[in-house]
């Protein structure tokens, strides 16, 4: 899972690979990433390690809707 935050340690995005460093680098680069026009305000990039396919898309969405993710639109919850 990964973790993206602001230099305010706010939650921008979380998001889950299974090969990180292409996905890392694709939020960078593609003109479709949810953090796009925000980019500049990634300051830290955390990873959570899970193995398993199903627990990594719970911890997800529960990571999402806990600390509410600025930019994340799907799997949100609260409102």
């Amino acid at each position: 899972i990964i973790l993206f935050s602001n230099a305010n340690d706010e939650l921008l995005f979380v998001g889950k690979a299974r090969k990180l460093r292409p996905r890392v680098k694709r939020h960078f680069e593609d003109t479709v990433s949810p953090i796009k026009l925000h980019r500049d305000e990634v300051y830290r990039i955390a990873v959570c390690v899970v193995e398993d396919p199903m627990e990594r898309e719970i911890y997800e969405t529960f990571i999402i809707n806990t600390l509410h993710a600025k930019y994340n639109i799907d799997k949100v919850f609260y409102k």
